[in-house]
């Protein structure tokens, strides 16, 4: 007998004791192995490649920055249409004379200036213009409407000053109502204006109350957003 028979047969004997069952693997079986090693090889190069790609795209990344919280916009749409303006517009190009006249006298963070489709509208912080409940321009409030004067002489836009307030209620003598609020608080702007030499025919004054929010009234940020006066400068003059 053979050395490998003998080898054979002691493995036979050893897995009878153990009460294994021996398996005999032939040539038609071979084909697994090969099947499994490219199996084994596609799935270490598809690992591979997730992690040189980052992971999924619907996993955060734990070392991503985090952003400070924003004031979440009210959803309005009041002016989704409108601020958008093509390039080389006139509303564009007197919009950046305008910032560039603001920039110079020191108002460019103070005074938002918004291009529209026909013409610009200027967003002022009722807490510049205004003390708190009040309707009487302050000495900061007329200083920077006086900045907006030469932009106004300077074009033939028909002017319309809006005020806005937030959803707190007012009910004084004088005001029972933000209604009446935010309509004396335009009617001081236009004032300012008439006195300054801007036409009458060109000036009209509106008041919105809190019916026109561009911010949750729910956080005092919001609140202090939504107290606002635009100046808008659209179309042309009434005859």
């Amino acid at each position: 007998m053979s050395d490998l028979d003998h080898a054979t047969s002691g493995v036979a004997k050893r897995a009878d004791c153990l009460r294994i069952p021996l398996t005999h693997s032939t040539e038609e079986e071979s084909w697994l192995i090969t099947y499994l090693d490219v199996i084994t090889l596609l799935l270490v190069m598809f690992v591979v490649m997730l992690a040189l790609s980052g992971g999924p795209s619907g996993v955060s990344d734990k070392r991503m920055t985090l952003t400070p919280a924003v004031i979440e916009p009210a959803i309005t749409g009041l002016e989704s249409a409108t601020e958008q303006t093509p390039a080389g517009s006139e509303p564009e190009a007197f919009a950046d004379r305008a910032r560039a006249t603001l920039e110079a006298a020191g108002l460019g963070d103070d005074i938002t200036v918004i291009p529209q489709q026909d013409g610009v509208r200027f967003r002022i912080s009722n807490d510049i213009l205004f003390g708190s409940g009040e309707a009487v321009l302050s000495t900061e409030g007329v200083r920077q409407l006086e900045n907006l004067l030469p932009l106004l002489a300077d074009s033939d836009y028909q002017v319309t000053v809006a005020g806005h307030t937030d959803s707190l209620p007012i009910q004084t003598s004088r005001f029972p109502s933000n209604w009446e609020l935010s309509s004396a608080r335009a009617g001081s702007v236009v004032r300012l204006f008439e006195n300054a030499g801007v036409p009458r025919n060109r000036l009209q004054a509106a008041g919105y109350a809190d019916t026109r929010p561009l911010f949750r009234n729910d956080t005092e940020q919001g609140r202090s957003r939504n107290r606002r006066v635009e100046i808008i400068l659209e179309g042309a003059p009434s005859q």
